[in-house]
């Protein structure tokens, strides 16, 4: 997410050509997620995730509470994470075909499953080689580091290959790819939404559909609305530079407290508040990832802290640390063992970085540069 423009006419009407904020954003939301998978390898957080509504972890002289029922979640809610994730995606692949005065199909699409599926058999081959060649489920002192050890069947490989069918992944985060993927099968048809229908309309259903989806368990009705908000915010965003350029930065702090709030709000919702209504409370999640996404997108696209060297360094190997971090973590914490639990967390991120970064350089940008000539390939 190197180069967000928008099109001539928004040039025109003063809308940056660059998002950087947008980038620094990415790489944070990639870097929580790293966070969030290695706090679950310490059985305190562990239990204030798995276990949270036990009553147990809501007593305030807990540190459960404090870690897991306070807005303090945010800062290792990796499904929080996700909704940014998704709500950019929807914002960063309409705008070429936005930009496009003739707009070639044919070539986006083998361009576009490249661009995912390369990275992701990386990954795959980078987790098989650690589980085959390391000491697996040495550490299971955790729910999720037990479930890790689980063995790895033909099944699991295939199904984390194609990413056609929900299954039992090899990796974790790979479950987000299968949206990624349905999304740019239907980018044509949301783009098609997005300028026909009123914003706000699609804003408020997509919100709505979200609850419904959360409250009834049904993933398609969760996660696909979240690619339409970005994809709204890429057909308005002039309109949006507009508006939202304007409020001033006390105005912009309270709104993101305000996001922080709802991205925590499942988390701090009691215990006897009924499963739907806690679980249809995604959608207040989702309008805090909005927020955010807003914000760095038209508020305050060149904020210092996100356009930092190293945010910005975040966001170019973003998709490598997500797809890398978990073989990292899971591998730091069976080659550490129970005894030091403390340590995987400092070690395992400094081991995912680096692994991040040999892997950008190795796997995805070769893998970006060439969707791009198979892009070109096909539309010459």
């Amino acid at each position: 997410m190197t180069s967000i423009s928008p099109s001539a006419d928004g040039a025109r009407a003063g809308a940056p050509t660059r998002l950087p904020a947008l980038d620094g954003l990415r790489g944070l939301a990639a870097l929580v997620v790293m966070i969030h998978h290695s706090l679950l390898t310490v059985p305190l957080f562990a239990a204030a995730y798995y276990d949270h509504t036990s009553e147990d972890t809501w007593r305030v002289d807990n540190p459960a509470w404090w870690i897991a029922h306070t807005p303090l979640h945010v800062l290792w809610d990796g499904k929080f994470a996700v909704m940014i994730f998704f709500i950019l995606s929807g914002f960063v692949l309409s705008l070429p075909v936005l930009r496009a005065t003739s707009f070639r199909w044919d070539a986006y699409l083998p361009q576009r499953l490249a661009r995912l599926y390369l990275p992701v058999w990386g990954s795959l081959a980078l987790a098989l080689a650690a589980i085959f060649l390391t000491p697996r489920g040495r550490n299971q002192q955790t729910e999720w580091l037990v479930r890790r050890a689980d063995p790895v069947s033909f099944q699991d490989v295939l199904n984390s290959l194609t990413q056609i069918s929900a299954g039992n992944e090899i990796l974790s985060p790979l479950w987000t790819i299968r949206w990624e993927i349905l999304f740019s099968l239907l980018l044509g048809a949301f783009l098609w939404i997005g300028r026909k229908a009123n914003g706000n309309v699609v804003i408020v259903a997509s919100l709505a559909l979200i609850a419904a989806g959360g409250a009834w368990q049904v993933d398609a009705l969760m996660y696909l609305p979240m690619f339409i908000i970005g994809v709204v915010l890429a057909v308005h965003r002039e309109t949006l530079h507009r508006r939202l350029g304007g409020i001033p930065g006390p105005a912009w702090a309270l709104a993101l407290a305000a996001a922080l709030l709802m991205a925590a709000s499942t988390w701090m919702m009691p215990p006897w508040v009924p499963q739907r209504v806690h679980d249809g409370a995604l959608a207040l999640q989702v309008a805090g990832a909005l927020v955010v996404v807003a914000f760095c997108a038209f508020g305050c696209p060149n904020a210092r802290a996100l356009c930092s060297r190293p945010v910005q360094w975040l966001g170019t190997v973003s998709f490598s640390l997500y797809l890398v971090h978990e073989t990292v973590v899971v591998t730091t914490a069976d080659l550490i063992g129970p005894s030091s639990s403390s340590l995987v967390l400092p070690v395992a991120a400094i081991a995912s970085l680096a692994v991040a970064q040999l892997f950008y350089f190795g796997i995805e940008r070769p893998s970006h540069l060439l969707s791009r000539r198979i892009f070109k390939s096909i539309a010459d």
